[in-house]
């Protein structure tokens, strides 16, 4: 990969959209899935007495689906939850030592769970293992959920390198942005 192709760039920023696009699409389409799939079950279970088979399962499988390919999107966005009991108190290099480190245990534990679902569709995968309504196998979303961690972690670890070579900015706590005029703090 070449420098022209990091997604600060304008190269790297259109290979990188396509990515960004697919796990939009995918996580759109999953929860409309959701929502008409709920939606047709509560419709044939009050008005037709005839509840889909398997919906409550279903669901829970895109339910995975949903997480796990919009957590490369959350991620690389920097747009999770966070507490920010400390946040006043770090400054300066602290700052950047501390995303550092979160980013690094991100990865970690993201790393982790790939590895992990990886596991957990092979066991399912020898013990043939079936969902109980339907008689699904979950190994291969288990599979496909692991690539998406792989995507995040591969994206976590662009921003560490990102973040150490200067490329990503120290991103600054939410309440630094109301200290000029704290009526418009979102919290009142």
């Amino acid at each position: 990969m070449s420098e022209l192709d990091l997604p600060g760039t304008d190269d790297g920023a259109r290979q990188s959209n396509w990515l960004f696009t697919a796990l939009k699409l995918i996580t759109a389409v999953t929860i409309f899935a959701m929502a008409l799939l709920t939606f047709a079950d509560v419709l044939g279970r009050y008005v037709f007495s005839a509840p889909i088979q398997g919906t409550f399962e279903i669901v829970g499988l895109l339910l995975g689906v949903v997480t796990f390919s919009a957590l490369p999107l959350v991620t690389y966005s920097r747009t999770h939850i966070t507490v920010d009991l400390f946040d006043s108190f770090i400054r300066g290099k602290f700052r950047w030592v501390q995303q550092f480190a979160t980013l690094l245990g991100s990865a970690c534990v993201i790393a982790f769970l790939a590895e992990r679902l990886i596991a957990a569709g092979i066991d399912e995968t020898e013990a043939k293992f079936v969902t109980e309504d339907l008689g699904l196998s979950r190994a291969p979303l288990l599979y496909g959920l692991s690539g998406l961690s792989m995507i995040t972690v591969a994206l976590l670890l662009l921003m560490m390198w990102q973040m150490a070579t200067g490329r990503l900015e120290v991103k600054q706590p939410d309440i630094d942005l109301y200290k000029v005029d704290p009526d418009e703090h979102p919290a009142l």
